[in-house]
């Protein structure tokens, strides 16, 4: 089996070498370079009094670019020594048989610019391929210059125009001893194709020829070219004129403009619009410059425009329109407007319906009852907001036609028909139709209302006219929840209800609006149904119960609801504290000594009165009320008067003291004032009338002051012995304060600052 698989290797080793030498081989050949062909086919032409140009087939010669090409021309009788040597150096020429002219390198036409070749000689030419090889000629050419002659191009030299016709004339730039024929063309500028006049003849001492082109349309451009050949010969035309172009003048319309008419209301008063089509081209024959529009028993009216309108009158009308240009006025057209009497007694066409056929908008009908002189069908874009009319006459054999000009899919058209009598139109026969028909462009998201536990009602708007781009078929309510469900109107209808809804649920709602082309969906809305009155009354009667239960047992339980939560309240009115307080009778004058260690190192002395400052003047029984207060208070809160001393004598220090809280007196709020001595020194303030005392080391006190009272409410704190310092005393519970009341002063002197003093200094605190 490797015996084998060798084997075929090496054949297939080999069979590559063959073809590779092979290839080589043949490309050796391939380069190296062979004998030139003779060339074939020659032909040759000559220009009057110019040059010679001769063409050939190289052959195979054209796969060797390297092939050098040159013309042979052989003497004869003609030929003119000197003439010859003017067109050709003597390197060039060769023997005196023959003169060789060099063409060039891979060339398939070359042209000899002399003079010496005269007309009416014969030559014969031959056709030299040379390369490294060698070279060969090919056979001669017989060259008669009689029948090989090609004039030059010819000149359009002058153009006379008329209504109906163009006068062209041309002359040949030649010097030609022949007479000569030519062939002109001409054309609309809007044709495709050329039409050709032959055989016009140029005779040979006149050397220019004219021609009446007759048969032409008026004001309407036409060109023309025209080209030459000495006459008798068929081949070697010369070249054709550049194109002139040329209009003919203008003519008078040579049609009636196209008339119709159309009312704003059929009735009386109305108004009529005469509407014309503008007259083409062909038929204008010049530049319409305006319509002259005549009425019966009526002034002419003239305008530039193609319409007019006046006053609908009670009797039969006939309006003639005529077109003009500045060469005439057009035939003219007359319409019958029948009298509002007579037109709604007019048959009118029974039936009109529209279809398409071969992408064509198609009308049919059925002919009136009454013989009539013709139809007009008329049509127009029905979703513009002006109507753009377009209309068509036919005769009254004809009863069905396609709408021409410019018909657009996706637009309805307004198509209707009249039928013609001899008193004028009668009442038209209309219908609607598309050419073709696509999905509505644009949908209104639809609303909802009327929400209830299984009904909902569904309202959209109608798709304006323009966007439907076709017949609306329906309408479809598509509403969703866990599953699809849809419904289905006429295109007519503009809401719907749906029913057998879930309670309590939510509902996807959208619209889709279908043509026979297609449909176009809304936008979503999304709404809930209402609660079923089971699920309302389940959760209210549970509800209404108990609020029934609680009014039952605050019935029930009145009297022990009410002194729970309205305990009965004192009437101050009948309290016997007003008597009580006429009938007391308090103290004059009580003081507050606060007396420090035995040391006598310092004595503070806080001298507190009843609050009755010399500034202010009160009551006898704001007086009385305050004694009483002050005298009532049990011990140990009761002030220790000061010992050897007349409680007299410190009512003014008192008073001293009290300044403070006169100035503040009646005011609306309670102020808290807390009088302490000293904690943490044993500096304290010194009176200019202390003195030393013994038994109670320290007293903190609390002065409450409100409109018309003075609470002295004492939280006493005894202690024995002398070595106790004020920084070990217990501290007193704080009340809610608003001013803090302290009196300093350096130990065992007096301090002049409280002397005659009227306040004390005070800190104020934050609340």
């Amino acid at each position: 089996m490797q015996l084998v698989f060798s084997l075929i290797m090496f054949l297939c080793a080999a069979i590559n070498k063959g073809i590779l030498q092979a290839n080589k081989d043949l490309a050796v050949m391939e380069s190296k370079p062979a004998l030139p062909e003779k060339v074939t086919n020659i032909t040759c032409t000559y220009f009057l009094n110019s040059n010679i140009t001769c063409s050939w087939n190289p052959g195979n010669n054209i796969q060797n670019r390297q092939t050098e090409y040159s013309l042979i021309y052989y003497r004869n009788i003609f030929f003119n020594d000197t003439p010859v040597q003017n067109c050709f150096p003597k390197a060039i020429i060769s023997s005196s048989e023959s003169v060789t002219f060099p063409c060039g390198l891979s060339k398939t036409e070359c042209t000899v610019k002399c003079g010496a070749f005269i007309f009416t000689a014969k030559y014969l030419i031959s056709v030299r391929a040379e390369n490294t090889m060698g070279k060969e000629d090919s056979e001669k050419y017989h060259l008669d210059t009689r029948h090989a002659v090609q004039l030059s191009t010819p000149v359009i030299t002058k153009i006379i125009a008329a209504k109906n016709s163009l006068n062209l004339t041309w002359k040949g730039q030649d010097d030609f001893p022949f007479d000569v024929t030519c062939i002109l063309r001409y054309k609309k500028v809007t044709a495709g194709q050329w039409i050709q006049v032959e055989n016009i003849p140029m005779e040979m001492e006149e050397k220019e020829a004219s021609f009446h082109i007759g048969g032409l349309e008026p004001f309407s451009n036409y060109s023309a070219s025209v080209s030459c050949i000495r006459k008798g010969n068929t081949i070697y035309w010369s070249e054709w004129s550049a194109d002139v172009y040329c209009q003919t003048l203008e003519d008078r319309p040579s049609k009636a403009v196209d008339l119709w008419r159309s009312m704003e209301n059929p009735g009386f008063p109305g108004t009529i619009y005469l509407i014309w089509k503008i007259l083409s081209v062909s038929d204008a024959n010049g530049i319409i410059l305006g319509y002259k529009v005549n009425r019966r028993n009526q002034p002419w009216m003239n305008t530039t425009e193609a319409k007019i309108s006046f006053p609908r009158s009670r009797e039969a009308c006939e309006v003639t329109v005529f077109a003009y240009n500045s060469a005439g006025d057009s035939p003219g057209v007359t319409l019958r407007i029948p009298a509002i009497s007579k037109q709604d007694v007019l048959p009118v066409i029974p039936v009109v319906q529209a279809f398409t056929k071969n992408n064509q908008l198609w009308v049919e009908w059925k002919a009136p009852p009454s013989a009539v002189t013709g139809y007009v069908i008329d049509w127009c874009v029905g979703t513009e907001a002006v109507c753009d009319r377009d209309w068509e006459h036919v005769n009254n054999t004809t009863l069905t036609t396609y709408l021409t000009g410019n018909i657009e899919p996706l637009k309805r058209y307004i198509i209707s028909v009249y039928p013609v009598y001899e008193q004028g139109a009668g009442t038209p026969t209309s219908t609607e139709a598309y050419l073709k028909e696509g999905a509505p462009g644009k949908i209104h998201t639809p609303e909802v209302s009327d929400i209830k536990t299984t009904e909902a009602t569904i309202k959209w708007k109608e798709i304006p006219k323009d966007q439907r781009n076709g017949f609306i078929v329906n309408y479809t309510i598509v509403f969703l929840n866990k599953e699809q469900h849809f419904k289905t109107v006429n295109s007519n209808v503009l809401e719907c209800t749906l029913q057998s809804l879930l309670p309590s649920t939510q509902y996807r709602v959208y619209l889709k609006a279908s043509t026979k082309a297609g449909s176009i969906k809304s936008s979503d809305v999304i709404f809930t149904t209402s609660l079923s009155t089971e699920a309302i009354a389940s959760v209210t009667l549970p509800f209404i119960f108990m609020i029934f239960l609680l009014g039952v047992v605050c019935v029930v339980k009145k009297p022990v609801l009410k002194e729970q939560f309205w305990p009965p309240v004192p009437n101050p009115s009948k309290s016997s504290l007003e008597h009580w307080l006429d009938k007391y009778h308090p103290q004059n004058i009580l003081e507050w000594t606060v007396l420090i260690p035995d040391d006598g190192s310092s004595v503070c002395d806080v001298h507190l009165s009843d609050s009755i400052n010399s500034d202010h003047s009160y009551s006898s029984s704001e007086k009385q009320l305050l004694d009483s207060y002050i005298a009532e208070l049990p011990l140990p809160y009761q002030p220790v008067p000061g010992i050897g001393e007349d409680i007299d004598q410190h009512s003014a220090k008192s008073n001293n003291f009290l300044q403070f809280f006169s100035n503040k007196e009646y005011i609306s709020m309670v102020q808290t004032t807390e009088f302490l001595a000293p904690k943490d020194s044993w500096d304290v303030t010194t009176s200019p009338t202390a003195t030393q005392t013994t038994g109670l080391k320290q007293v903190a006190g609390q002065l409450h002051v409100t409109e018309t009272r003075v609470d002295l409410l004492c939280n006493t704190i005894a202690t024995s012995g002398g070595d106790t310092p004020p920084s070990q005393l217990v501290s007193i519970q704080p009340y809610v304060k608003e001013y803090e009341v302290t009196a300093t002063a350096t130990q065992g002197t007096t301090n002049p600052a409280f002397q005659n003093s009227t306040d004390l200094p005070y800190t104020r605190l934050p609340m």
